[in-house]
């Protein structure tokens, strides 16, 4: 078999290529490409966000392994830094809550580096390796994430640290021009010789002292932090088994309710799709416009080990760990994922997530690797890249590019050339779109990077 990854950027791609040629598996070269794309993608993951990882190695059982985000225990001393910033979608505007406050306990680093202790082959220095190099030396920024950079500016640019990164002369950078980050380069060489200890427990206290004034993340919090093997959520479509994220997550449960409507008929055509959707709206609330600040990675190696991952760091806080140079999340301030207010979830609790790295098996094999950004959107998205390939026989690129519907709420989107059915209103949109998220899948003999989201796919 050959090897196969896909990424949401060139360089995130070729990160995990290059553990595999070096010798390294999926998970080596699935945890290079994330920690990589966290300087290629700066606004869609972070160190300081969360994530999960599903794993089917060729010998042994399959696990989720959940690195989300938690509710931090601490309390402060004076007001909190929580405040809504107003960031422009085009035709719509949303409402962000970021500052200290909105900080959650972040797993990245805890969780990458655990999967690659219990799956990798190749040495942590190798694995962090293409990360570091981009980091110092610098990528080039897609247009894609120069235009959400300049969406994301009031954020950004907030404090000083943080403009620092993304407005390093005083001018945010733009599509084309090279961005760096020689601190992350330097918190990255400090963490191949100390692993996660360094961030959770050698300088916890130093990143968290700004938070005891206005902020809810404490020392303890990083110290207590747990990355949290589980068994997937298995659920069967037409012929296939699919390994998907189990509870707490809500995606797992709301992607089996659909498919098993779906796996019941024959023909699955518009209208059949979106009575799915509609059904399935009802286990959840009204979502928010934002295009999700979400990313994905798809390995299957020539053993047959397949890693599906997917991180957030939301749209970040405004404010980097101290000394580490990266951009902590604002996961406290997202809507979606605060249903019941700001600031309810229990102390210590982890959070839900819309995330569905998924694996599909048949005769216990991987056939199709898949995972996609873009917040409640995720859900819809995957649906239509599994029934497109699985049942309609779609090549893993053509399901990819296909043009997608959303149901959100009573309203249907659409992007050009989606068939449409029912009667939901529809909003046509112009183009496609990342707000339909960006699914980078792989397959044996095939591969799919989402163009929706500057999706980049190899084989070799």
């Amino acid at each position: 078999m050959k090897q196969h990854v896909a990424a949401g950027d060139p360089a995130t791609a070729h990160a995990g290529r290059a553990l595999l040629e070096a010798g390294g598996n999926a998970f080596d070269a699935a945890v290079a490409a994330m920690f990589t794309a966290m300087v290629a993608e700066p606004t869609l993951t972070s160190a300081g966000g969360g994530g999960h990882l599903m794993a089917q190695p060729v010998e042994g059982s399959a696990c989720c392994f959940d690195f989300f985000v938690d509710m931090p225990t601490g309390k402060p001393v004076g007001e909190m830094d929580f405040d809504g910033v107003w960031i422009s979608f085009g035709a719509a505007r949303q409402q962000f809550h970021i500052g200290r406050a909105s900080v959650a306990v972040p797993g990245n680093i805890a969780g990458l580096l655990h999967v690659h202790q219990r799956l990798g082959h190749a040495s942590r220095r190798d694995v962090l390796a293409p990360a570091i190099q981009a980091a110092r030396d610098g990528v080039e920024l897609s247009a894609q994430q120069g235009h959400i950079i300049g969406m994301l500016e009031p954020i950004l640019t907030r404090e000083p640290d943080s403009a620092a990164i993304f407005a390093p002369q005083g001018i945010l950078l733009k599509a084309g021009e090279i961005f760096r980050m020689p601190c992350f380069a330097d918190f990255l060489e400090s963490l191949v010789t100390q692993g996660p200890n360094l961030f959770y427990k050698e300088i916890a206290g130093r990143i968290t002292v700004p938070f005891n004034e206005n902020g809810l993340l404490s020392e303890s919090d990083l110290s207590g932090y747990t990355v949290h093997e589980r068994i997937p959520r298995r659920t069967d479509f037409k012929g296939h088994t699919l390994l998907l994220n189990p509870p707490p997550a809500a995606s797992g449960e709301l992607l089996a309710h659909t498919l098993a409507r779906l796996d019941a008929r024959d023909d699955i055509g518009p209208g059949e799709l979106v009575d799915a959707f509609s059904e399935t709206e009802a286990f959840r609330r009204p979502e928010p416009l934002s295009r999700g600040a979400t990313t994905h990675v798809s390995v299957l190696d020539r053993h047959g080990n397949a890693a599906s991952v997917t991180t957030t760091n939301g749209e970040g806080s405004g404010h980097v760990a101290t000394g580490c140079g990266f951009l902590l999340n604002n996961m406290l301030g997202e809507e979606d994922l605060n249903p019941d207010g700001f600031h309810c979830h229990p102390p210590g609790a982890r959070l839900p997530t819309m995330m569905a790295p998924t694996i599909v098996l048949c005769e216990g094999r991987p056939v199709l690797v898949t995972g996609s950004g873009g917040s409640n959107r995720i859900r819809s998205t995957l649906i239509q890249v599994l029934v497109n390939h699985l049942k309609n026989g779609m090549s893993l690129e053509a399901a990819t590019c296909a043009p997608r519907v959303h149901l959100d709420g009573q309203t249907l989107h659409a992007e050009p050339g989606a068939a449409t059915a029912g009667s939901w209103p529809v909003r046509q949109w112009p183009a496609q779109d990342v707000y339909f998220g960006g699914a980078h899948s792989v397959a044996p003999g095939q591969a799919a990077g989402d163009p929706r989201r500057n999706g980049h796919a190899m084989i070799f």
